[in-house]
């Protein structure tokens, strides 16, 4: 049986934990840093904000070389907002925001989260004492992980969100039948919007949005944690 409270997680010794990053506007936050032993994956670092014993939220950033666990600072914060506001839905969740192997503080292979993203995050999150996840977070080509991740293991998280997803054979994502959020922007030539219009056609449960940021600015900051929000209400 997994127990939240019996997690193979270490805090971060570290005189300064939030190396890099900015401080928080709401220091209620208590976002800190830990390391989580991911059996079969060594130590992968993370940021995390509330209580280890409430239901998990995971982030996984893309394969930019400067992309980190940072990248999902903003929507974390909005996220502890907007959840304690909405009926329906947990008041508090366990937000972690992972570095993947190569990228970030984590050591390792950078190819880690491409080749193996079922076992990779399966291992992260029973390392955090758990057997699934409430929603897994990608963007770019950690939607594409999440995506494969969740085909490999269905009953991974209950809920997936993406923004500016990569994705392979598509066709396949009939077979994830958990809601999911996705958000393109229509002048995004690396994530076409062609394609993200075949994961809405394929996916049973799409929550689809376009925005085009030239118009709309930067929808996705504003945006996705409401709608993400919004989501888990309707499905909870």
């Amino acid at each position: 049986k997994m127990d939240p409270r019996e997690t193979q997680v270490q805090d971060l010794i570290d005189d300064d934990p939030m190396l890099h990053d900015s401080p928080d506007p709401d220091t209620s936050l208590g976002r800190r840093a830990v390391w989580i032993e991911a059996r079969g994956f060594g130590d992968v670092f993370a940021r995390v904000v509330g209580d280890p014993q409430d239901p998990l939220m995971l982030y996984v950033h893309g394969s930019n070389q400067r992309n980190s666990s940072m990248m999902w600072n903003l929507l974390v914060e909005e996220m502890t907002d907007l959840a304690s506001a909405t009926p329906g839905i947990p008041d508090r969740f366990y937000h972690v925001a992972i570095d993947c192997p190569g990228y970030g503080r984590s050591p390792g292979d950078r190819q880690t989260i491409r080749s193996y993203p079922g076992a990779f995050l399966q291992s992260v999150i029973h390392a955090l004492g758990r057997k699934d996840a409430v929603c897994i977070s990608g963007s770019s080509q950690g939607a594409a992980s999440t995506f494969n991740a969740v085909l490999e293991f269905p009953k991974l998280c209950s809920f997936v969100a993406v923004c500016h997803p990569v994705g392979h054979a598509v066709q396949r994502y009939s077979a994830i039948k958990q809601p999911t959020l996705l958000i393109f922007d229509t002048e995004d030539a690396g994530h076409p919007v062609s394609v993200g219009r075949i994961m809405r056609a394929h996916l049973p449960t799409p929550h689809y949005f376009e925005f085009t940021r030239s118009v709309d600015g930067p929808w996705e900051e504003r945006h996705m944690g409401e709608e993400l929000v919004r989501m888990l209400a309707r499905h909870w």
